[in-house]
């Protein structure tokens, strides 16, 4: 389906939610998001390059049914543009079902685009929720990896780690406790843009002390079961979570992580100091890269993370990753300060070093200011 038959439709359930039940009123807000960066490009040139983004949200709520429309208009421009592999980049359909982007303008320096981001409706009677359209289905509770989410991964290394672009997919699910839930979800492949049909189902509750989810899923060619334990040790936090996969003939592999996190407080550090371990094993290592799964050309990689608010406006941040197999490692420190209530100011960067066959030494080092505005 194109993405203006796929906006048509859309705009038609809108209508009948909007008008057709006893309403309030549509709310609407926004994001205007501004990021400059400084990197060297595929040439080993440095330079400037700038993402803008704004978008506009409008959610409405009637009775048990509710909906959300997130559209994006997103322009890229200077040296990133100008890179002789952008070109290829930019080509590439979004991995997504429905197509629902379209290039505004593309010239030398620039690239600018318009998309749908969150597109759904749900009914919720508090015991069975239903969602269909865009939307993001997060599974797992890793801090900096989550094997279990075949929907949305988000490789650490993102120059955005919180934009996730979501699945188009029909997702419903029984609230059976307090705490227990079954849900299952649906969501149709589009050979043309590598997505893979998706259906899997999750029982999630809490047991004793311990949070626990269970899946099975079939993932394109692939049969998966996965698993996602939390819970508290003395005053840390630990989590396992991993899934195996299965293909046709037999091949088969399997990811996996394992961490703990800690909020640590003295005198000297009376806002308390958050650190957090994790270890990744991807048994895909070797596989061909797709869109459905975490991705790393190496088997085993350790993460930390380490944070602290500086004072209740200023919070610092760094991001550790290493490559256990190669000499390679990823650092991401950043500084966020929140200007005014609805203003937040980002300056971060990306430093990957070692060897260029590890997972981090043929990334460029980057260097970046972001500005959100929330209105």
């Amino acid at each position: 389906m194109t993405g203006g038959a796929f906006l048509r439709l859309l705009s038609g359930l809108w209508l009948l939610l909007c008008f057709n039940m006893a309403a309030d009123a549509l709310e609407f807000s926004g994001q205007s998001a501004n990021l400059v960066m400084g990197s060297k490009n595929s040439l080993q040139q440095q330079g400037i390059s700038g993402l803008e983004r704004v978008r506009l949200k409008v959610a409405h709520t009637a009775g048990s049914w509710s909906g959300q429309l997130a559209y994006d208009h997103e322009a890229v421009w200077g040296a990133m543009v100008r890179d002789p592999l952008f070109p290829l980049q930019a080509a590439q359909p979004q991995p997504t079902f429905f197509d629902a982007t379209a290039t505004v303008r593309q010239s030398r320096s620039l690239y600018w685009q318009h998309t749908l981001y969150r597109g759904w409706i749900q009914f919720d009677n508090r015991k069975v929720r239903v969602t269909a359209g865009r939307q993001r289905i997060a599974w797992g509770s890793g801090r900096i990896w989550n094997p279990t989410d075949r929907f949305n991964p988000v490789q650490p290394t993102a120059l955005e780690v919180d934009q996730k672009l979501g699945v188009d997919a029909l997702n419903a699910e029984w609230r059976y406790a307090s705490a227990g839930s079954v849900q299952a979800v649906l969501a149709p492949g589009r050979p043309a843009a590598a997505v893979s049909r998706k259906l899997a189902l999750r029982w999630r509750d809490t047991l004793a002390d311990t949070d626990v989810a269970v899946l099975a899923a079939r993932i394109g060619g692939e049969s998966v079961v996965g698993a996602d334990l939390t819970g508290n040790w003395f005053d840390a936090g630990w989590r396992l979570e991993g899934m195996q996969a299965w293909q046709h003939g037999g091949r088969s592999y399997g990811q996996c992580v394992i961490g703990v996190d800690y909020t640590w407080m003295n005198a000297w550090l009376p806002q308390g100091l958050y650190l957090a371990v994790e270890y990744f094993y991807n048994g895909a290592a070797a596989w061909p890269v797709t869109h459905d799964r975490l991705q790393s050309r190496s088997a085993h990689l350790l993460g930390s993370m380490a944070g602290y608010d500086l004072t209740p406006l200023l919070r610092l941040d760094l991001l550790l990753i290493n490559d256990l197999q190669q000499a390679s490692w990823f650092a991401s420190p950043s500084l966020t300060w929140s200007v005014v209530e609805n203003v937040d100011l980002k300056l971060f960067s990306q430093l990957p070093g070692g060897r260029g066959a590890g997972e981090f030494g043929l990334l460029k080092a980057l260097y970046a200011l972001r500005i959100d505005w929330y209105f």
